[in-house]
């Protein structure tokens, strides 16, 4: 059973019930979990929560109603600044605040101390680990080129390096596609697959728009709909047309399988 696979110890990211509400309700008492090393794709249209959750995960909304906990500790009951530390969030607000002239190495090192634009000695230790994370991404390479000088797609993979500086025991990655041409896409999303191979990569959840920029690797699907779950689970069980037109509102089809994932809207309704 799905209860006995996925205790307690192994969920790293839970949310019961959670709402969160403006002026209008944004979540509305969205219940889901992650498990350690689980890769996961975060689907939905425009305005159906994607990004609300994952900045309601980050610690950057306050939940209306309902229960969080990152690792086993619950977000009311815990120094907040210390749980969202376990959080790595890839997206482009941190590209944006990067000066062009800071080295990938700078960039990475930073991470460690959720620094923008590195200041102060790096040390050897610090080099190293920086090392150690930029191997992993595979731009090691370019730890000593500036920023503005290294593709979008290097920027992503230095982004996930720094992320995994303070070892983190999810990363999010958010839209991490944008900007890229399609054959720097389909590079990036071969990559994210071997990312998914390894088992000392932390959890990850992938939020997207575009069907073709699921990776192999990944295993589960959750889709958001006008602020809810409107499915989560094994990704051979939620990618289907039917799920996809209803979140979506057009008749779609979708083809292939994760890594080579097609979808064509047919209709809308």
């Amino acid at each position: 059973m799905k209860s006995e696979a996925k205790n307690a110890k192994e969920i790293i990211l839970s949310l019961n019930k959670v709402s969160f509400t403006t002026f209008r309700p944004v979540l509305k008492s969205v219940s889901w979990s992650v498990a350690s090393g689980e890769r996961w794709v975060l689907l939905g249209a425009n305005g159906s929560g994607k990004t609300s959750l994952i900045s309601t995960l980050c610690a950057y909304n306050t939940p209306s109603s309902g229960t969080m906990s990152v690792a086993g500790e619950e977000y009311s009951k815990t120094d907040w600044r210390e749980v969202r530390g376990k959080i790595a969030l890839v997206g482009s607000g941190i590209e944006r605040s990067i000066r062009p002239n800071e080295t990938v190495l700078e960039v990475v090192a930073g991470g460690k101390f959720a620094m923008i634009n590195f200041f102060g000695k790096i040390t050897d230790e610090l080099v190293e680990e920086s090392m150690k994370c930029l191997k992993k991404t595979g731009v090691a390479k370019r730890a000593f080129d500036e920023w503005a000088y290294i593709s979008q797609g290097e920027r992503q993979k230095v982004l996930i390096a720094r992320a995994l500086m303070v070892k983190p025991v999810a990363m999010l990655l958010d839209e991490p596609c944008t900007g890229l041409d399609p054959v720097a896409r389909m590079d990036f999303v071969k990559f994210l697959d071997r990312l998914s191979k390894d088992k000392s990569i932390p959890a990850i959840v992938l939020a997207t728009h575009q069907v073709a920029e699921i990776p192999k690797g990944f295993g589960h699907a959750i889709i958001m709909r006008k602020g809810s779950v409107m499915k989560a689970g094994k990704i051979e069980e939620v990618m289907t047309s039917e799920n996809l037109g209803k979140a979506y509102g057009a008749q779609c089809k979708l083809s292939g399988t994760p890594g080579n994932y097609e979808l064509k809207i047919l209709q809308r309704k």
